[in-house]
C-alpha cells in the first residue's frame, strides 16, 4: 500500500496544475471583432419630397397672339420654328374697312362731344344753361374718350398695325394665311416662351403642404446625364385627372430636352441630429441601433433614423459624443463583445 502511494499523488498534482492553468487563461481567447470607427457628430441634411415626371412646355408657357379687330394679315414676318425677341415684329396686320370706320366714328363722336361741352360752358357763364346740362355734357365726354381709348387699345390708331412679339421665345404655329379675312381675336400664331421648358412631376396629397414656390430641388435624368438644379415655380391644387397627383413644376437651371424624364429631389426642410454612415446602422425598422466602443467593448444604442440622403443618415439617440461610433464590423458585434481596432478612418 505504501508503494502506490507516490503515483497518486503525482496523478493528483499533475490535475491541480492543468486546473490551473485553465483558469489563468488569458482574455485572448474570448470572442472579438475587428472594427472600423469614426468620430461621431451633429449635423443635418436636406429633407425632401421624390417625385417624378418630365420635361415639357409650362402651362402658361405658349401665347396665342390674335387683334381684336376685324382684318387680314397683311404682311408674315415670322414663320413656324422662328427666334422672336421681346418687341420683334411678328406681322402687319390690316383692319377691315368696318374697324376703320368704328375708329373714325369713335374720334368723330369725342370730338363732337368735347365741343358740345364747351358750348354748354360758355352758355351757363352766360346764365343760358344749368349746371346740370354742364355735367351731362362732362360724361358725355368722358364716354365718348373711355370708348376712343378702348378702340385704340384694340386695334391702334392706323388702317395698319405693326404686331410686335409679347416676349422672347419662338413661334410655334401660324394659324392664319395670309390675305384670309379674320373676325376679332381670330388666332393668327401661337409663341412659346425661351424659358417655357419646365419640368413636371406628381407629388402625393399628403406632400402638398410641404412643397412650397421658390423651394429647390435637385433634378436627376432618369436615362443618364448631368444633374441640375431647379425652383418650385407653382404647386397645383387640383389633382391630375390622369396621375391622380398634385402637379408641381419646376424651373430648371440647365437645359432639358422636352419629354425627358426626370427625378426630382425637392427640398423642404432640414433633417438635425447625429450623422451617421449608412453601415454604421444595424436593425429593422422597429429595432434601429448603432455601436460605440467604450473601454474596448461594443455598447449598443437605440437610434431613430429621421432622415437619408445617399449613404449617409441623421439619426437621434442617446450616443456619447466621446466615444467612437462602429462603421464597418458592426454586423459581427453583440452588446458587450470585446472589439479589435486595427484602424481609424475621418468621419462621416
Amino acid at each position: 500500500m505504501n508503494v502506490r502511494m507516490p503515483g497518486i499523488a503525482i496523478a493528483l498534482a499533475a490535475l491541480a496544475l492543468c486546473a490551473c492553468t485553465h483558469d489563468d487563461a488569458p482574455d485572448d481567447a474570448q470572442v472579438s471583432a475587428a472594427v472600423t470607427t469614426v468620430a461621431v457628430k451633429q449635423g443635418s441634411l436636406p429633407e425632401t419630397v421624390t417625385a417624378y415626371g418630365s420635361a415639357g412646355p409650362a402651362a402658361d408657357a405658349a401665347q396665342v397672339v390674335s387683334v381684336q379687330a376685324a382684318g387680314h394679315v397683311a404682311r408674315w414676318n415670322v414663320t413656324a420654328g422662328t427666334a422672336v425677341k421681346r418687341g420683334q415684329s411678328i406681322l402687319v396686320f390690316a383692319l377691315a374697312p368696318s374697324s376703320v370706320a368704328a375708329y373714325q366714328q369713335a374720334v368723330a363722336a369725342q370730338k363732337l362731344a368735347s365741343a358740345q361741352r364747351a358750348h354748354v360752358s360758355q352758355l351757363l357763364a352766360q346764365q343760358l344753361a344749368t349746371r346740370d346740362q354742364l355735367d351731362q355734357a362732362e360724361k358725355a365726354v368722358r364716354d365718348a374718350e373711355t370708348n376712343l381709348v378702348a378702340l385704340t387699345a384694340q386695334q391702334g390708331s392706323r388702317e395698319t398695325m405693326d404686331v410686335t412679339a409679347p416676349f422672347d421665345g419662338t413661334v410655334i404655329t401660324v394659324d392664319a394665311s395670309q390675305g384670309d379675312n379674320l373676325a376679332p381675336g381670330a388666332p393668327l400664331l401661337t409663341v412659346q416662351r425661351g424659358d417655357g421648358l419646365v419640368i413636371t412631376v406628381g407629388v402625393e396629397r399628403d406632400a402638398v403642404d410641404q412643397v412650397k414656390p421658390q423651394g429647390k430641388a435637385a433634378l436627376v435624368p432618369l436615362d443618364g446625364g448631368a444633374r441640375m438644379r431647379g425652383t418650385v415655380r407653382r404647386v397645383a391644387r387640383a389633382l391630375n385627372p390622369h396621375t391622380h397627383q398634385l402637379d408641381v413644376e419646376i424651373v430648371p437651371e440647365g437645359t432639358p430636352v422636352n419629354g425627358e424624364g426626370f427625378r426630382a429631389d425637392i427640398v423642404v426642410g432640414q433633417w438635425q441630429g447625429w450623422v451617421l454612415p449608412r453601415d454604421a446602422i444595424q436593425g429593422d425598422e422597429a429595432d434601429r441601433h448603432v455601436f460605440q466602443v467604450n473601454h474596448g467593448k461594443a455598447v449598443r444604442v437605440p437610434v431613430k433614423v429621421l432622415g437619408e440622403s445617399g449613404d449617409t443618415s441623421i439619426g437621434s439617440g442617446a450616443l456619447d459624443s466621446r466615444l467612437p461610433l462602429v462603421t464597418e464590423g458592426a454586423t459581427q458585434l453583440d452588446d458587450g463583445m470585446v472589439v479589435r481596432l486595427p484602424s481609424a478612418k475621418a468621419g462621416p
